[in-house]
């Protein structure tokens, strides 16, 4: 008789035995199934934000070494710009100019349930909206990390003028849409208005755009919906700026596919700038919370996999030793029959993998709803770590750019793929393996009379 016989005859003689070690099996493959399907969907969401983050570097001012303008919106100087622009590498570049100005023959948005500003501020900034001037809207960290998007028309791009995108609220609330006129109106109380000026602006809404900040907001100046995009021509006309003085709020450089970020950052650090002026920084911080969130969980996953691991090893070792004691006899005629020590060991883990084959099915369809369960659990605890941390170190506006900086994995789509089922398959086979050589190793020492001796 094969050892393949004696495995089936054994699995369908020894009943209460292969229901128990089945269960305990099934046990361990929807753990493991669970663990690595969650452990493949947060490497997978890495992927993605490391994907879609734009590959370059932020030049921005530098606020311990530099006299910043008196709202600190950045004192980043175009010719600068153009300078580090023309280095190799440098596919193109993004800038950002803030203004502050008043809607004109529309209103803003309001922070619900409650007045935010003094009588002082209602009459100076009441009806002000914030204005980010930009060559390429597209390129806007908001838009990549895709925390807004289009909800109708177009982008701004290098060649606009008095072109404008809003927010879908602020439309809606004022009966707005793409091709119509929104008229802007330079606000002389923003401190970075130095001129004073109050220049009207009249430009075309080119593209309305969804999406919000997560957090709190304590002002309307903090509202998404009171953000506006236009092109630069508008940021200049509204603040006056003159030729060659006009200044940004950072620049944005995206580099050509397969160039060095680091590299080149070190070229541009040896342009004719003065760096006192400056920071020059990755483009990667609005994602780094994100992938800290995944890769915190792959980390957990990785944890509890080998957990379960070595807890499947430990319980199958044992169970196996103690069932392997109440075989001696049994294996002690196998022996004087002629059955080699080797047949007996394929034997033991054929029963094993014999039972495992239902098991991996079982575990299968468990592991279905646990795996989604155990990822979103996951996900919860490393978030409410980084929140944790977060508020030790202070307290973030509710703003879009800081809620941004904050901004972690709202939620991981968990799936039991054939990947997963493979990796679970081969874990298995080799918990199996290390399991049987363990139990049997004791009594494959004995010589046959010694297994065949009654205890």
């Amino acid at each position: 008789m094969t050892f393949v016989a004696r495995s089936v005859r054994y699995v369908l003689r020894k009943r209460v035995r292969t229901i128990v070690l089945l269960i305990i099996l099934t046990i361990i493959t929807a753990s493991m199934l669970s663990t690595i399907a969650v452990s493949l969907a947060a490497q997978q969401a890495a992927g993605r934000i490391e994907k879609e983050a734009v590959g370059g570097f932020v030049l921005s001012s530098n606020m311990q070494g530099s006299m910043l303008t008196p709202r600190g919106g950045g004192m980043v100087r175009p010719a600068d710009v153009r300078r580090i622009a023309q280095l190799p590498g440098v596919d193109s570049y993004m800038v950002r100019q803030n203004a502050t100005a008043d809607l004109v023959g529309a209103n803003v948005a309001k922070v619900p349930g409650g007045d935010d500003y003094d009588a002082t501020q209602e009459q100076q900034f009441g009806n002000a909206a914030n204005v980010m001037g930009t060559n390429d809207s597209s390129k806007l960290n908001v838009f990549t990390s895709r925390t807004l998007g289009m909800a109708e028309g177009r982008h701004l791009k290098a060649s606009d003028k008095y072109t404008s995108m809003i927010h879908e609220d602020l439309a809606k609330a004022n009966g707005l849409k793409v091709g119509d006129t929104l008229t802007l109106k330079a606000n002389a109380y923003d401190a970075d208005n130095e001129s004073h000026s109050t220049a009207t602006v009249k430009t075309t809404i080119v593209g309305i755009f969804k999406g919000d900040s997560a957090r709190k907001v304590s002002s309307r100046a903090e509202l998404t919906a009171n953000t506006i995009y236009t092109d630069l021509d508008t940021t200049r006309d509204l603040y006056q700026y003159k030729d060659g003085k006009e200044i940004y709020q950072d620049a944005t450089f995206v580099l050509s596919k397969g160039v060095d970020v680091e590299k080149t950052m070190d070229a541009a650090k040896k342009l004719p700038v003065d760096w006192n002026n400056y920071q020059i920084t990755r483009n990667d911080q609005y994602s780094s919370s994100m992938l800290h969130a995944a890769r915190g969980v792959r980390s957990m996953m990785r944890g509890a996999l080998i957990g379960v691991t070595v807890s499947a090893v430990l319980v199958l070792s044992l169970m196996l030793l103690l069932w392997m004691n109440d075989r001696r006899q049994e294996m002690g005629i196998l022996v004087s029959l002629g059955v080699g020590k080797p047949s007996l060991v394929a034997q033991y883990l054929t029963e094993m993998v014999l039972i495992g084959l239902p098991s991996l099915a079982l575990g299968w369809l468990c592991a279905q709803g646990m795996a989604q369960w155990l990822g979103a659990t996951a996900l919860h605890s490393v978030n409410a770590s980084a929140a944790k941390e977060l508020s030790s170190m202070g307290q973030v506006g509710g703003d879009l750019e800081s809620s941004m900086s904050v901004r972690t994995l709202d939620s991981l789509t968990v799936s039991v793929d054939g990947t997963a089922m493979l990796y679970v398959a081969l874990g298995l086979l080799a918990v199996m393996l290390v399991c049987v050589a363990v139990a049997c190793m004791p009594m494959l020492r004995k010589s046959p009379r010694d297994l065949s001796e009654i205890r």
